[in-house]
C-alpha cells in the first residue's frame, strides 16, 4: 500500500518528493521496531540491575512470608521398585511467587531464558524423600522463566527423580502402596516461604494424563494432596506431600504363579492311583513336585525384598507345599502300614502253629498220666475202666483230627530240641482292622478324596480371606 502511494505521489508532485516520503516512512518503522526491542532490553536491565535488585534477599523482606505456589505435570512413572522400595518420576515442576522488584509496564508475559536463572531470587525447594535426581540438558537446559505483569514469576523445569516408598508387602500380590513425593524448603522456614498447591482441594489426577493412570503392574488409583507443616528443631518448615496411591495388578502372578502351583499338587495326586509296589514312581512323583514348588517360592523371594513378615503369596506357596509334601508322607505311611500289616500276620500265624502244637503235645501227656493213675489205683469195675478209657479217647481223638504230626512227635524231643517262645500277640478289633488288607490298600482311596477336597476349602478360605465383600459385590 505505500509503495502505491508512492508511485501516485511521483507522478503528480515528482520524483524528489516521493523520495523523501519513502526514506522517512521506512526509518520510523524501522525505529519503532528498534524501540520495542530495546525497551524489553532496558526493562531488564532496570530490574536486573545490581545496586537495585539484590538476589540474595527473598521477595518482600520484613512484609511476611513469600507465597510459593507449586504444581506438576507428570510425564511418566518409569518404574516401580520392590526390591529397592522407590519409584521413578519425570515431571514438569511449576513453581510461581511474586516479586515486587521484577514487576515491570508491559501488558504481556515475558519468556526468558534460562540465562537469567543466576540473576533473581529462586526458592531452594528441594524433594525431601529423593533419593536422586537430575535435570535434563537435552539439547538445552529444560527450564524456562516467565515474568507476568505485577512481578509475578512462574519457573518451569523439566525434573527425573528417584523418590522412597516405603512399601508394606504383607498383602502382596494383592497390595496398595502409598508413594508419596514431598516438596519443602531446605533453609526459609515459614516466617519466609509458605507453599500451597496451584490447585484447591485435595485431588491430584489433575496433575496425571489419563495414559498414565494405567501401568504394566499397577494402576494409580488416586493423586492424594496434602500441605505439611513440619516442626524440626530450629523452627517450622512449610511443605507440600502427593500420595500417589498405586493397586497392583496380580492377573500376572495368578497366571505365573498361581495357576501353576495349583496344577503340580493336582498333579502330585496321580500317585494315589498308582499302585503301592510302583515305589519309584510314587516317590519321583512326589519328589519332583515338591521340589517345583520349593522352586517357585525361591524365584518369588530372590525378586523381594528380604522382609520380616509373611506375605499373602508366600501362605498360598507354603500350603501348596505341605500338599505336595503331604502326599509322599501317605505313601510313607501305606508302606509302614504294609510291613507292619506282613509282620503282624506273620507273628500271628506263628504263634498259632506253636500254641497248636503244644495243645497235642499236652493232650498226650494227659492221657499218659491218666493210664498211670488207673494202673495204680485200686479200681474194682472193669466196666469204670472202660468207661475213663473211652473219655481219654474221645478228647485224643480230637486232638489227632488237628493235631497229627504233634501228636507223634515224642516227649523226648522237645526236651533236647526246645521250641522257641513266641509271646501272644495282643489281638483286638482295631489292630484286625488296621492291619488287613481292605485298610492298608483303602488308604490311597481315602487320600484320593480327602486331599482333592482339603485343596479347595484351602482356596476358599484363602481367596476369600482376601477379598471382602465390599470388592466382590460391591457393598
Amino acid at each position: 500500500m505505500k509503495g502505491v502511494f508512492c508511485v501516485f505521489l511521483w507522478f503528480i508532485r515528482g520524483s524528489a518528493v516521493v523520495h523523501c516520503y519513502c526514506s522517512l516512512t521506512g526509518v520510523f518503522s524501522s525505529f519503532v521496531r528498534g524501540n520495542g526491542n530495546s525497551s524489553v532490553s532496558s526493562i531488564l536491565d532496570r530490574i536486573l540491575k545490581h545496586e537495585k535488585y539484590d538476589k540474595r534477599l527473598r521477595p518482600s523482606y520484613g512484609d511476611g512470608p513469600v507465597v510459593v505456589t507449586v504444581g506438576f505435570w507428570v510425564l511418566s512413572i518409569d518404574s516401580i521398585n520392590v526390591v529397592d522400595m522407590d519409584y521413578t518420576l519425570d515431571i514438569f515442576l511449576r513453581q510461581s511467587w511474586r516479586d515486587e522488584r521484577m514487576a515491570h509496564e508491559l501488558n504481556t508475559t515475558m519468556f526468558l531464558s534460562n540465562t537469567v536463572m543466576d540473576k533473581i531470587w529462586m526458592p531452594d525447594s528441594y524433594f525431601v524423600n529423593a533419593k536422586s535426581g537430575s535435570f535434563h540438558k537435552v539439547t538445552k537446559d529444560n527450564m524456562m522463566i516467565m515474568i507476568k505483569p505485577g512481578g509475578i514469576v512462574q519457573y518451569n523445569a523439566r525434573v527425573t527423580i528417584r523418590l522412597s516408598c516405603p512399601m508394606d508387602l504383607r498383602a502382596f500380590p494383592m497390595d496398595t502402596q502409598h508413594c508419596p513425593l514431598t516438596i519443602e524448603s531446605y533453609g526459609y522456614s515459614t516466617k519466609h516461604i509458605v507453599f500451597k498447591w496451584e490447585i484447591p482441594g485435595n485431588d491430584g489426577l489433575g496433575f496425571v494424563p489419563q495414559t498414565l493412570k494405567m501401568l504394566p503392574q499397577y494402576k494409580l488409583a488416586k493423586v492424594e494432596l496434602a500441605t505439611l507443616n513440619n516442626v524440626y528443631v530450629v523452627g517450622n518448615w512449610s511443605g507440600l506431600k502427593a500420595t500417589f496411591t498405586f493397586e497392583r495388578l496380580y492377573s500376572y502372578f495368578v497366571i505365573h504363579v498361581y495357576g501353576p502351583c495349583s496344577l503340580i499338587v493336582s498333579i502330585s495326586w496321580v500317585a494315589f492311583l498308582l499302585p503301592r509296589e510302583q515305589a519309584p514312581a510314587r516317590i519321583t512323583l512326589g519328589v519332583t513336585s515338591v521340589l517345583t514348588v520349593v522352586t517357585v517360592l525361591n524365584m518369588l523371594n530372590n525378586s523381594m525384598p528380604k522382609v520380616n513378615y509373611v506375605k499373602t503369596i508366600d501362605k498360598y506357596l507354603i500350603g501348596c507345599f505341605l500338599f505336595v509334601f503331604a502326599t509322599l508322607v501317605e505313601y510313607s505311611l501305606v508302606l509302614w502300614f504294609s510291613k507292619a500289616m506282613k509282620k503282624y500276620r506273620l507273628c500271628r500265624e506263628e504263634w498259632r502253629k506253636q500254641h497248636d502244637a503244644e495243645e497235642g503235645i499236652d493232650s498226650q501227656v494227659t492221657f499218659r498220666q491218666k493210664m498211670n493213675k488207673m494202673e495204680n489205683g485200686k479200681v474194682c469195675s472193669s466196666h469204670l475202666v472202660k468207661m475213663e478209657m473211652n473219655d481219654v479217647e474221645k478228647e485224643m481223638f480230637i486232638n489227632n483230627s488237628r493235631h497229627r504230626d504233634q501228636i507223634r512227635t515224642p516227649r523226648h524231643f522237645n526236651t533236647y530240641f526246645p521250641r522257641r517262645k513266641v509271646s501272644r500277640p495282643h489281638c483286638t478289633r482295631f489292630k484286625d482292622f488296621i492291619y488287613s488288607e481292605s485298610f492298608v490298600g483303602g488308604i490311597d482311596g481315602y487320600a484320593l478324596v480327602f486331599f482333592p477336597t482339603s485343596f479347595v476349602v484351602f482356596n476358599l478360605v484363602y481367596w476369600i480371606s482376601i477379598f471382602s465383600f465390599e470388592d466382590v459385590f460391591g457393598f
